[in-house]
């Protein structure tokens, strides 16, 4: 199985070349607001959406891709040394949709896309966790607080897909075969244990 993303022509050009300044695009269905939010700094205009940039503050972190059809957890996390962050981490975000897309712009940390972001991960939040960690490298004491969301991916293939074929569904594709009609549970009676044995 392969996987493959429609990238909009001008976007996949400039990911194609020499170099490239990607960013990140995140929305998330938080109770009371709507959040959007990319990785450069200032604001971003896509989808008629206006999205905030948290540039050094945020971060993302979006596991290998694979074909497997487990779900996967996607981590996203703001930090900042404001003691409001904590008011947030009470808010109820269980089962709340949230996607993330991938652009590029013209700039490092710049304001205009090239073409259209593609997306990379969509899912519902999982769990919110705040931490806060004391950075003190240059003798001085900071507080910092981390706040940080897990976008679950999933359902896997096993939940989401429908493996379902009667015989019915086969006469409705091709109404003179039989097959279906004469092999449904051929088997279970080929295999039908007898007791006591003959």
């Amino acid at each position: 199985m392969d996987l493959r993303r429609n990238i909009h022509p001008d976007t996949l050009g400039v990911l194609s070349g020499p170099a490239f300044y990607p960013v990140m695009m995140v929305w998330l269905d938080w109770p009371g607001e709507t959040l959007r939010a990319h990785s450069g700094t200032g604001p971003i205009t896509w989808g008629g959406e206006v999205w905030q940039g948290v540039g050094k503050f945020g971060a993302v972190e979006v596991p290998e891709e694979s074909s497997s059809g487990v779900p996967v957890d996607v981590s996203l996390s703001l930090v900042c040394d404001l003691p409001m962050l904590a008011e947030h981490a009470d808010a109820v975000i269980r089962q709340r949709p949230g996607a993330i897309w991938m652009g590029v712009t013209s700039a490092p940390g710049g304001n205009v896309l090239i073409g259209e972001p593609f997306e990379l991960a969509r899912g519902t939040m999982d769990t919110l966790v705040l931490t806060t960690e004391i950075e003190g490298a240059d003798g001085a004491t900071a507080i910092l607080y981390r706040l940080t969301a897990g976008l679950t991916t999933g359902p896997g293939y096993r939940t989401s897909a429908a493996v379902a074929h009667s015989h019915e569904d086969q006469s409705r594709h091709y109404p003179n075969d039989t097959a279906g009609k004469k092999l449904v549970l051929a088997n279970a009676r080929a295999e039908k244990t007898l007791w006591p044995a003959p």
